[in-house]
Order: structure tokens, then C-alpha cells, then sequence
């Protein structure tokens, strides 16, 4: 019987130790026990840390909402490029010059540029006289 009586005491005790602990914290009274003093540039440098890992966590997520963002920027203008690409091509087409020049009262040749070339000698001759 003397077993069955320790295992359900450590129990007790262990919930009545977490209490007293988290009252000590809730209350401040752990901040006045020697080894917490002793200790407390580490503590004040694990909060620091803690603040750090903190404020880079907010940072990391602010970048990557921005990051996002710019990617769906960049799909939307590839995009616009592309239909402005193909719009360029279609006008480039000859037909479409054709019709373009028509509205304007020209018409396309259908005779083909001839070359008109001029020798030197020409040039000299025209100049000297």
C-alpha cells in the first residue's frame, strides 16, 4: 500500500509545484531569487534574440506578400506584352499595309523599283562643264 500512496502524493506534489512556479512568474516574484540576478544579462540577451527572430519573421513575411505580388505584376505584363506583340505582327503584314495606305488614297505598285545608276565619268562631266 505504501507504493500505491508515494505514486498518487508525486502527482499532487508535481501539480502543486507548477502552480507555485506559475504564480511566481505571474506575480514577478522569481525576478528576486539569486540565480535569475545572476543570470540576467542572458536572459536580457535571449529576449533580445527573441525580439529579433520576431521582428525578422514579420520582416520575411512582408517580403515575400511584396514578392508575390510582384510575380503576379510580371504574369499580367508578359501578358499584355504578348497581345501587343501579335498586334504589331498582324500590322506588319503586307496585306494590312495595303489596306492601311488604301484609306489614305495610295495604292501598292505593282511594278517593281528600277535602279538608276550614274557612273563617275557622268558625274565629272556634268560638273566640269
Amino acid at each position: 500500500m505504501s507504493k500505491e500512496k508515494m505514486k498518487s502524493e508525486e502527482p499532487a506534489k508535481s501539480k502543486g509545484a507548477f502552480s507555485r512556479g506559475f504564480f511566481a512568474v505571474l506575480n514577478g516574484s522569481f525576478l528576486t531569487r539569486d540565480y535569475v540576478q545572476a543570470n540576467l544579462g542572458f536572459i536580457v540577451f535571449l529576449v533580445g534574440v527573441m525580439i529579433c527572430f520576431i521582428g525578422y519573421g514579420y520582416f520575411a513575411e512582408s517580403n515575400m506578400k511584396e514578392m508575390v505580388s510582384s510575380e503576379a505584376e510580371l504574369q499580367e505584363l508578359k501578358a499584355r506584352n504578348l497581345a501587343i506583340h501579335a498586334r504589331l505582327e498582324q500590322l506588319k503584314q503586307q496585306s494590312q499595309i495595303a489596306r492601311s495606305i488604301a484609306d489614305m488614297g495610295l495604292e501598292e505598285s505593282t511594278n517593281p523599283p528600277t535602279i538608276i545608276r550614274v557612273s563617275e565619268l557622268d558625274n565629272l562631266e556634268e560638273g566640269g562643264e
